[in-house]
This record gives C-alpha cells, sequence and structure tokens, in this order.
C-alpha cells in the first residue's frame, strides 16, 4: 500500500508540474502576443513616419529644381523637425542616421548661400531625396539607378588612364565620379555597414590624389580603377554571396518553441510513468522492497 501511494504521489507531482509548465507557457506565449502587437503598432507607425518624409523629400527636390525658395525652407524645416520624433531603430545603423542628419544640415547650409550657388542646393536636395527613399524602400532603392552612372564615370577614367591623357583631363574624369558618389553616399551608408562605405572612400581618396599629382602615376591609377570597379560592384550589391540558410526558429517564437517542448517532454514523462503505475498494478513488474 506505502508503495502504491509513493507511486501515486510521484505520478501527481509530474502531473502537477506538466499542468504549471503548461500554464506558464501559456502566459509567456500571451504576453509575447501582446508584445508582438505592440512591436507591430510601432513598426507601422514607423513605417508611415518614415512614408512621409520620403514623400516630403520628394516634394523638397521638386522645388529645389523649380527654384522655389519659399517652399524649400518650409520643407526643409518640417523635415527636421520630423527627425525629431522618428525611431530608427531597426532601420538603419547609427552612420546611416548621422548621414541622413549631414545632409539635412546640408540642405540647410545650400538654402542659406543659394544666390551664389543654385547647384549646390540641388544637388544637397538630391541626396537627402535619396537617402529618404533608401530608408523608405529598402529592397528598391532609387540610389541604386546610378550604378551604370558610376560606372560609366569609372569607364571614363580608366580610358584616358590608358591613353595617356593630361592630368587635367584625368582630374575632370575623377571630379565627375567624385560628384556623383557623393550624392549616393548617404543613401549608400544608411543600407550598407560603414566599412563597405569606409573601403569606397579610402579608394577615392587615393586615386584622387594619384589623378591631382603633377604627374600622375598611370600605372598604378590603372591598378586603382581596376580595383574600384570590385568596390563599385559591391557597393551596389551586383555580387553577392546570400547563404540560404534560415533558422528552423526565429525572434521570440524561439522561447516558447522550447517551453511547449519542454512541456511535451514533462507529459510524456507524466504518461510514462502513468503506464508504470498501471503495470505494477497488474503485477507486470514485481515489487521492490
Amino acid at each position: 500500500m506505502k508503495r502504491t501511494f509513493r507511486i501515486k504521489t510521484r505520478l501527481l507531482v509530474v502531473l502537477f508540474m506538466a499542468l504549471l509548465l503548461w500554464t506558464n507557457l501559456s502566459y509567456r506565449v500571451s504576453a509575447q502576443s501582446e508584445g508582438l502587437n505592440s512591436n507591430t503598432d510601432q513598426h507601422v507607425s514607423t513605417s508611415n513616419s518614415i512614408a512621409q518624409l520620403n514623400e516630403e523629400a520628394a516634394l523638397l527636390y521638386r522645388q529645389a529644381l523649380e527654384n522655389d525658395m519659399e517652399e524649400v525652407r518650409g520643407s526643409i524645416l518640417r523635415i527636421s523637425k520630423s527627425l525629431e520624433h522618428i525611431s530608427f531603430q531597426g532601420q538603419t545603423t547609427v552612420e546611416g542616421i548621422h548621414a541622413l542628419s549631414e545632409t539635412v544640415v546640408e540642405v540647410k547650409e545650400a538654402v542659406v548661400k543659394v544666390k551664389h550657388d543654385d547647384d549646390s542646393l540641388q544637388q544637397a536636395t538630391a541626396k537627402l531625396r535619396l537617402a529618404a527613399d533608401s530608408l523608405a524602400n529598402p529592397t528598391k532603392p532609387l540610389w541604386l539607378q546610378y550604378y551604370k552612372i558610376v560606372k560609366n564615370d569609372l569607364d571614363a577614367l580608366s580610358a584616358a588612364t590608358n591613353q595617356g591623357q593630361t592630368a587635367t583631363i584625368l582630374v575632370n574624369r575623377y571630379a565627375v565620379l567624385e560628384e556623383h558618389y557623393e550624392t549616393i553616399r548617404p543613401a549608400a551608408m544608411i543600407r550598407h555597414e560603414p566599412y563597405v562605405i569606409a573601403q569606397v572612400d579610402a579608394w577615392l581618396s587615393h586615386t584622387k590624389g594619384l589623378t591631382t599629382a603633377k604627374k600622375p602615376d598611370l600605372v598604378q591609377l590603372k591598378s586603382m580603377v581596376g580595383h574600384g570597379e570590385e568596390l563599385v560592384n559591391q557597393l551596389f550589391g551586383r555580387e553577392k554571396d546570400e547563404s540560404a540558410f534560415v533558422p528552423f526558429v526565429q525572434g521570440p517564437d524561439r522561447r516558447a518553441a522550447g517551453l511547449l517542448i519542454s512541456s511535451a517532454i514533462v507529459a510524456t514523462l507524466g504518461y510514462a510513468g502513468y503506464r508504470k503505475y498501471r503495470a505494477q498494478q497488474h503485477g507486470v513488474f514485481p515489487f521492490r522492497r
């Protein structure tokens, strides 16, 4: 009788543990569900804010092309204020946020000196337009359309190098390439890790030094242009090596899955204990004293 009582007690304990674990699992799943709903609401709010920023930046660019300075000032003021209320968590890196902020500042500075340089305002608003679009459209941003433009710039610099053109022509070819790159740089910074941009920056700096030298080293410059083509392909995602592996369980569901598996194990053990108890009741296993 004592043996039977102990078996029943153990079985009840196992079943109680299974019930307790299942209750805990249900609570956690419910809490995670509420958290996911909250995160979803925040994500929707952030997406809407970024979409509005993108629309305002596009409008700003058109206003700059039309040289409507009153509207330009109003737009850049609204953009500047909106940045104070947008959460960029999960949207880009710290460097990407900094690049976007610098572009806004650059537009403000261009507005002040617009009477002396209209081109600087148009370029600054173009950079902001592309940067905002890069945030709003991470999969197909507009700045990727600059690939052919930048590639043509590289080809022109390569041709000038191979033909042994004068230093003046080399400088002009490089200047066009640099201007186009600077236009897309903030947008690229938003989507890339900082080291990718740092590599292109370093390459441009070294190439500029070669083109502006009193007597350019054409052999070294030719080598640098070849290296630049590789960096440009990397920048525009023309060479990708993405793994197809995806974890079976991701995000907050991983813990819930773990608890569910644990509860299943405990329930299985409880059922096994119950079967053993029933078997002992029917004399399948001898009692051990």
